[in-house]
């Protein structure tokens, strides 16, 4: 299920050295925060996973499955009520062209305080 453009939205793209930053606006009235949870919505960390794939498949133009999570930490809860504008920060992007697959660091703020929400290494395999 692609998260773009329904529980997400890119505001804005920047590329800086090795890392590019992505923000996004996140949509409070999605069904997946009627879900999770109603009246306290807060993003699943499987859509916080699920939303740097896709921000990778959008930077390198092609389709990603994640084959391998390294490394999550969630060190703050999503809330699309009290943060809707977060930057999702991808860095050291490697492409292993043998095996096809991609390694990359994120780190995913908020735009308005830089609160640290989480830090993600994620493995990804071509389609």
């Amino acid at each position: 299920m692609e998260l773009k453009n329904s529980l997400y939205q890119i505001t804005g793209k920047e590329t800086n050295g090795t890392a590019v930053s992505y923000d996004l606006q996140l949509d409070a009235s999605h069904v997946i925060y009627q879900a999770h949870f109603p009246g306290e919505p807060i993003t699943p960390g499987v859509c916080i996973i699920q939303m740097a794939k896709e921000l990778l498949e959008d930077h390198t133009g092609t389709a990603y499955e994640i084959s391998g999570v390294k490394n999550v930490k969630f060190l703050a809860v999503i809330s699309p009520v009290q943060s809707p504008r977060i930057r999702y920060i991808l860095d050291k992007i490697t492409v292993a062209e043998d095996t096809k697959e991609s390694k990359v660091q994120v780190q995913v703020k908020d735009i308005s305080t830089d609160t640290q929400f989480a830090k993600i290494s994620i493995i990804c395999k071509q389609k």
